[in-house]
């Protein structure tokens, strides 16, 4: 027998931007039901964020061990056995999984298991287990996410060359890893399996790792990554994968000659696109070049009562923001108006030493034609980075040249992703650079790193060095 719901709202997709919508819309008084066709969570919890930084762990603890004789710590170089380590991550995944569940189950949210599909604005069918369940909705929320990209390269489908959602789940330790793309993922993936004794090498399109970030931080992270023994081509255009006795081999255009290597398997770190319900195009929404649904600061679509939120959108594919364009949808659909400010969205990378960037950078204020300001502070001149053994990396504030009011910030080095957040705090608010330099900061602390910038940037500088 056929089932249906009537609710306030409908949300299509349990990821980050769908269940905190959902619990969030429930607060505010609306009936809520919630459509998720695989684990709720979302590719961060699942396949990404969560499980990514779970493995780092193991592998940064071990990594840290066998610096020991430096901090005085005799002793056997610890090893790393990889399939505990792969236990631990999924115990992670299933907790925090179970977590969001639960919140949803306590909040009294309907929760339906299965493939959705859009009708119209206020209606949702979804095939499940059990047969067809259709909602009926006031408004609409679609955060069905992404999914990785996979680029026309002859070989990109041979069993060896995997996204990082099949790598997450490889229990062995390849003794040659290739990568194909220098960003977030591919950089992470390296650092990871390089710890593990992999023969790790990148083969990056752009001139630059991380082609997103600020090109003075992305020749930081280059230094690191060849200190580190990271082979790393740039400006190198892959045309050919193919399979061979011993593995895969990538063949790739690079200075201007044919150059090849090969590996045991290869990750695809291309990147991801959005998911967009094919339904939606015929009911009238706009869809950008890239894929995304188009939505406006409200997070709004072009169909009146559907709003949009997370990977979906496009821009920036971050949890964080998935978070904040669920809430900000939520209340407007709710009456309650806000905007997203993509302005004040922090971006990580979860390398050692860490990358965090928020706002504009040194190259993008130039593009804006706007005068800027730049304060720089060294980790090696902080007493709490030395005492830490982690001398590498720097932070940068970008501030305008006649206010200092703070437009943007770099960092990399030691907690990076955690010192960001003082930046995007900056960033958010308006705030000059004086008024952070003159925060009083605990010492010794890393956060004194950042205090120091923002001194450097309005010409006060102490320790600079």
């Amino acid at each position: 027998m056929a089932q249906e719901y009537e609710v306030t709202l409908a949300i299509l997709g349990g990821g980050p931007a769908g269940y905190l919508a959902a619990v969030r819309a429930k607060q505010l008084g609306a009936s809520v039901a919630i459509i998720e066709r695989e684990e709720f969570g979302g590719v961060c919890l699942n396949h990404g964020c969560i499980p990514t930084k779970a493995l780092l762990r193991t592998t940064e603890l071990a990594s840290v061990c066998c610096r020991g004789q430096e901090f005085g710590v005799l002793g056997q170089p610890a090893t790393v056995s990889w399939p505990a380590g792969h236990r631990r991550k999924e115990r992670v995944v299933r907790s925090l999984r179970l977590g969001v569940e639960h919140l949803l189950k306590h909040e009294q949210i309907h929760i339906i298991r299965g493939q959705g599909s859009i009708v119209d604005p206020q209606r949702i069918t979804v095939e499940t287990d059990n047969g067809t369940v259709t909602v009926h909705c006031q408004k609409m929320l679609v955060a069905t996410g992404s999914k990785p990209v996979r680029p026309p390269v002859a070989g990109i489908q041979l069993p060896r060359v995997l996204t990082s959602d099949e790598l997450l789940a490889l229990e062995e330790i390849p003794k040659r890893l290739a990568i194909i793309g220098g960003g977030v993922i591919g950089l992470e993936f390296a650092q990871m399996f390089n710890r593990l004794g992999s023969k790790v090498s990148i083969i990056e399109m752009a001139g630059q790792v991380l082609p997103k970030e600020d090109s003075e931080m992305a020749g930081e992270v280059l230094k690191i990554l060849k200190r580190q023994g990271i082979q790393v081509y740039l400006s190198g255009t892959v045309t050919e994968i193919a399979a061979v006795q011993a593995g895969v081999a990538v063949k790739f255009q690079f200075q201007d000659k044919i150059t090849l290597t090969e590996a045991d398997y290869v990750l695809l770190a291309t990147g991801r696109k959005p998911v967009v319900p094919p339904e939606l195009a015929s009911l009238g929404a706009a869809i950008s070049a890239q894929g995304a649904l188009i939505v406006n600061e409200r997070m709004e679509t072009t169909i009146p009562g559907i709003y949009a939120a997370g990977d979906v959108t496009g821009g920036k594919l971050l949890a964080h923001k998935a978070y904040m364009e669920g809430r900000i949808a939520v209340e407007n659909a709710l009456g309650f108006p806000r905007i997203m400010n993509e302005q004040a969205v922090p971006s990580c990378v979860y390398i050692q030493p860490e990358l965090a960037t928020v706002g504009i950078n040194e190259s993008e204020a130039a593009v804006q034609g706007r005068e800027v300001r730049i304060g720089r502070f060294y980790f090696r001149n902080n007493g709490r980075a030395l005492c830490l053994g982690e001398r590498e990396g720097l932070v940068k504030v970008v501030t305008d040249s006649r206010t200092h009011v703070v437009l943007g910030g770099q960092i990399v080095g030691p907690q990076a992703t955690e010192l960001i957040s003082e930046l995007t705090t900056a960033v958010s608010l308006g705030l000059k650079a004086d008024v952070l330099a003159d925060l009083v900061h605990p010492h010794p602390t890393l956060s004194e790193a950042v205090m120091e910038a923002c001194a450097d940037a309005v010409g006060r500088a102490i320790h600079k060095g």
